[in-house]
């Protein structure tokens, strides 16, 4: 592995990292607790944006403009199937697709007879009846032969899933993190293409701009076409800014957007320092809309935030210490998401997933075949802001520590330690900052598992 050297800047810092360490690995060995977050977390002063910013003195130069960034969203949608023009999407769709899409969306639990071991909130098992139901209830028997379109907005932050139920599937009844029917969440002001609609009448089968599957119908206000282009593309618009954030509507309710939410504008003109907001509201089906003041601070922007080395470094760190959140679980995100809603301030749709996101990339280093020293020297050479790809994870790029170490950011799920041979996984489940010595299941570490280097960006 390559070795990188320690400025005495940092000597300090290090060494108490390695005390650390090494008092965590004494634990294992004795039997007494796992290795801690510490082996893997990064907690001094590289977990500051100032830290980076500092290093990079044109960090504020752009990357790419908005004409450019617009160019390189339709070249990913012509990459992959899993992103949507949406106004450019027929309005007739014939049933043989539909049904085909429906399918397709299930995927895991596609033409399975069986739910497999799965558990529900109450740590019951899934029975074979409800997952029959919920194959049942996606209706495909009354898909018509050509399914008009229907336009719809999302009005509440709700989830996207794999089936029509509202029934958790996950594969261990005591760990309740991850439903493996979740696709995905989506965001207040969404707009959706809605194809088809649930046996039971509660669920939608809709197209959005980077997933498809099952809405709650609850969580749909329909229109017209001309009015919800307005959210497929609006004139004036805010763009959230912080890891997350609440706007209140008609002083009763609160409504929760992440980070690269776009909240159309009535009006380009601020009133007694606050923006003047549409917030959409479903009332019996229909999209209705309420006007909210937005106080302009920093949480949100009037448009998409420059595209910069620096912010790819100050937005990824507002999601710091957030928990992991599977599919958009536990209000927060995984590791795709959690890339797709940094990339999403500056105008950058990423798919959703990190496979599709890795076919996406305009420019992509290879890594397979290579040493572990050559990826080091790859990886060092990579843009602030690249993604590095490893199989099911996807991490962003923060550049070289004082030391010469490449450092990542990422929304991780867990890791591997061995200890006589035998694997201990741990669950950190968490936004860190991290190296690439981490490993697997396998033992592999991460810098040796990475597959490529990716970027949208010169």
């Amino acid at each position: 592995m390559q070795q990188y050297p320690f400025s005495d800047k940092r000597k300090t810092t290090w060494e108490k990292n390695i005390i650390l360490v090494s008092i965590a690995v004494l634990l294992a060995l004795l039997g007494v607790g796992g290795i801690s977050q510490a082996s893997i977390a990064i907690h001094d002063d590289r977990a500051t944006d100032g830290y980076w910013t500092a290093r990079n003195p044109d960090g504020d130069a752009l990357y790419l403009t908005q004409e450019e960034i617009s160019s390189v969203n339709q070249a990913m949608r012509e990459k992959t199937s899993s992103l949507t023009d949406l106004l450019n999407y027929p309005q007739t769709v014939g049933g043989a697709e539909v049904k085909e899409l429906i399918l397709s969306a299930q995927q895991d639990f596609r033409g399975e007879k069986e739910p497999g071991e799965h558990y529900d909130k109450g740590g019951m098992m899934i029975s074979q009846e409800d997952y029959n139901a919920a194959q049942d209830n996606c209706n495909l028997d009354a898909v018509p032969a050509s399914a008009a379109v229907r336009y719809g907005v999302v009005t509440m932050r709700t989830d996207m899933r794999l089936l029509p139920t509202t029934q958790y599937y996950f594969d261990d009844k005591s760990f309740q993190h991850y439903d493996d029917l979740q696709g995905t969440a989506l965001d207040p002001c969404e707009p959706l293409l809605v194809l088809h609609t649930s046996k039971d009448g509660a669920f939608a089968f809709a197209i959005g701009r980077y997933y498809k599957g099952w809405v709650s119908l609850g969580a749909i206000g329909f229109t017209e076409r001309k009015n919800w282009e307005k959210y497929v593309s609006p004139k004036n618009f805010l763009v959230v800014t912080d890891h997350k954030k609440k706007v209140h509507v008609g002083g009763t309710w609160d409504v929760l957007f992440q980070m690269g939410s776009v909240i159309p504008l009535k009006s380009p003109k601020m009133r007694k320092g606050a923006y003047q907001a549409i917030i959409p509201v479903e009332i019996n089906g229909h999209l209705s809309e309420a006007p909210v003041l937005i106080k302009a601070d920093s949480t949100v922007n009037p448009g998409y935030l420059p595209c910069t080395p620096n912010n790819f470094v100050r937005q990824s760190l507002k999601f710091l210490d957030d928990v992991y959140g599977w599919g958009g679980m536990e209000e927060s995100v995984d590791c795709s998401s959690y890339v797709q809603d940094v990339y999403r301030s500056m105008g950058i749709l990423l798919p959703r997933d990190a496979d599709q996101q890795e076919l996406a990339m305009k420019h992509s280093v290879s890594l397979n075949g290579l040493d572990t020293a050559a990826r080091y020297q790859k990886t060092a050479e990579a843009p602030v802001g690249a993604l590095l790809f490893k199989p099911g994870h996807v991490m962003l790029y923060l550049g070289k520590d004082d030391r010469g170490t490449p450092l990542a950011i990422h929304s991780a799920s867990s890791y591997f330690t061995f200890l006589g041979g035998k694997a201990q996984k741990h669950y950190i489940r968490q936004v860190l900052i991290s190296d690439m010595t981490f490993q697997n299941g396998k033992g592999i570490a991460t810098i040796d598992g990475m597959t490529s280097i990716g970027r949208c960006f010169p």
